[in-house]
C-alpha cells in the first residue's frame, strides 16, 4: 500500500519546539499501538531525543536508539534504515530517507527555521511529484 504523508506545520522557530512536538506525537501514536520510527541525522540528534523521551512526565514512553537488530520497544529513534519498523515514521533527519516508502505513514513537522523549511519543502515537492497522498495539518494559530 502506499505511504501517507502527513505534514504538521507549527508556528514556532526553534528544533526545540519541533523536539516537543516529535515526543507529543510518538507519545499518542504508542498510546494508539501503532509503530513508531524517528529518523535523525546523527547519533548525538538519536541521544537528544532519547533524553526527551525519557524526560517526559507525561508518560512512561518505551523506546530504544536503533543499534540494526530487531527492535524491541515499540519506538525506536535512529539514523539508517530499520529494515523491521512500518508503521510511523517521523522525518527529523532532513532529505527524506530512500527508504521511507516502506513505513504506513510518514510524519514532517515544519518549523519555521530555514534549514527546516528548506528540506520540508523539497521532500514535499519530492512526494508530490512521485504521486503520494499529502495531508497538511496547518497549527499556526
Amino acid at each position: 500500500s502506499v505511504t501517507k504523508v502527513s505534514y504538521y506545520i507549527l508556528g514556532e522557530d526553534s528544533l526545540e519546539a519541533r523536539a516537543r512536538f516529535a515526543v507529543k506525537f510518538v507519545r499518542q501514536s504508542f498510546r494508539k499501538g501503532l509503530d513508531v520510527h524517528c529518523h535523525v541525522s546523527s547519533e548525538s540528534e538519536a541521544q537528544a531525543l532519547d533524553q526527551l523521551l525519557w524526560d517526559d512526565d507525561e508518560s512512561f514512553i518505551p523506546h530504544e536508539i536503533d543499534q540494526g537488530n530487531s527492535p524491541t520497544a515499540p519506538v525506536g529513534i535512529g539514523w539508517q534504515d530499520p529494515p523491521d519498523r512500518h508503521g510511523v515514521l517521523v522525518n527529523l533527519g532532513g532529505s527524506l530517507p530512500s527508504w521511507f516508502s516502506h513505513f504506513d505513514h510518514l510524519v514532517e513537522i515544519v518549523v519555521q527555521q530555514s534549514a527546516v523549511l528548506e528540506s520540508t519543502r523539497a521532500n514535499w515537492k519530492q512526494l508530490k511529484f512521485d504521486g503520494y497522498p499529502i495531508t497538511q495539518h496547518d497549527l499556526r494559530s
